[in-house]
């Protein structure tokens, strides 16, 4: 069930450099864990979104690859995963990599939204802790990982 865009702008703003923080901006408690699954929802619905993204690029010191801009899209399914790992620099950087190691390819941003759609309601029937706990990864199964 999608979010009504005006509950999702918060999360959408996050990721998309067009989208402004609401002036009534929540807040968020990110141990809530309908607050954040909310928060998935919302950024879900931001396939095919080819702005610019907030942010971009290598997220660890030692990665000295240089990479082109990155979507809202790509950073929504980036920021996903943020929300489930609790962790900013789950991967090297803001990069989906295909099976032949190109970087943010439509058809693997394709295939990650559609892992991340089936992985989603896994989550939602499992729970996120139970999630968590059972490690249930968002691109098992794919050829795409993150950089």
């Amino acid at each position: 069930m999608e979010k009504e865009s005006a509950d999702c702008q918060y999360w959408q703003s996050k990721v998309d450099a067009e989208v402004h923080t609401p002036t009534a901006a929540p807040i968020v408690d990110l141990s809530d864990q309908q607050t954040v699954l909310d928060g998935i929802d919302c950024l879900l619905q931001m396939e095919g979104n080819r702005h610019s993204a907030k942010f971009d690029g290598a997220t660890h010191l030692y990665v000295s690859q240089l990479f082109k801009p990155t979507t809202a899209e790509v950073a929504a399914l980036y920021y996903i995963s943020y929300l489930y790992y609790q962790k900013w620099d789950h991967a090297d950087a803001v990069a989906l990599r295909d099976e032949n190691g190109e970087v943010n390819k439509p058809k693997a941003v394709r295939q990650a939204y559609q892992s991340y759609k089936k992985w989603f309601e896994q989550v939602k029937r499992l729970g996120l802790a139970k999630a968590r706990e059972m490690k249930i990864e968002p691109l098992k199964d794919t050829k795409v990982h993150w950089y």
